[in-house]
């Protein structure tokens, strides 16, 4: 073996073995997020919640079946200060409180008029520093968010095409375009 191609070898594998485990996926909690601390419950719940939220039609997809409740969930864990996310787990405990005050069950059991009634109530508070009205708001935009930035949405819904679209032509030769 030359020496060049024995440096080179020594090279990639030490650069290799240093990068590797940067590209190792970071521990986070059963939840799947590091700073919320979600339970099976409270996941079921926001879920339920999304696709209250936007519900599935018959030819379009809704809350559930985007995944938005996880879009939520990685939003507040991975954008949100630690201050809101405290506020966001506060409210959403007060969400599940306030579900099982009101029907003896969760969310999730509950009939689908009976959510509708409850997200009428929450539409119509006006107070976005009380726990439960910031977490509904919080939910909402960012379910709205999920919904207008999924595939489905912007090419079935906006017709999005890729720039540069259909028309562009990359293989013309600028003299003879300049020339004409």
């Amino acid at each position: 073996m030359r020496r060049r191609t024995a440096i080179r070898n020594l090279v990639i594998l030490s650069a290799g073995a240093t990068i590797l485990p940067a590209c190792q996926e970071t521990t986070k909690s059963e939840s799947g997020s590091s700073n919320l601390d979600i339970g099976p419950s409270e996941r079921e719940t926001l879920e339920v919640l999304t696709e209250s939220l936007i519900p599935s039609a018959a030819n379009f997809p809704g809350g559930r079946t985007l995944r938005s409740h996880e879009f939520v969930i990685s939003m507040v864990n991975d954008c949100a200060k630690p201050e809101d996310r405290t506020a966001f787990m506060k409210g959403l405990r007060a969400f599940e409180d306030l579900c099982k005050k009101k029907w003896n069950t969760s969310f999730g059991q509950a009939e689908p008029g009976m959510r509708n009634e409850l997200l009428k109530q929450l539409e119509s508070m006006k107070d976005s520093k009380e726990d439960l009205a910031g977490f509904y708001k919080t939910v909402k935009r960012l379910t709205v968010q999920s919904f207008t930035s999924s595939r489905e949405f912007l090419v079935e819904v906006r017709n999005f095409t890729l720039v540069p679209g259909s028309n562009f032509k990359g293989c013309v030769r600028i003299g003879a375009a300049l020339n004409t």
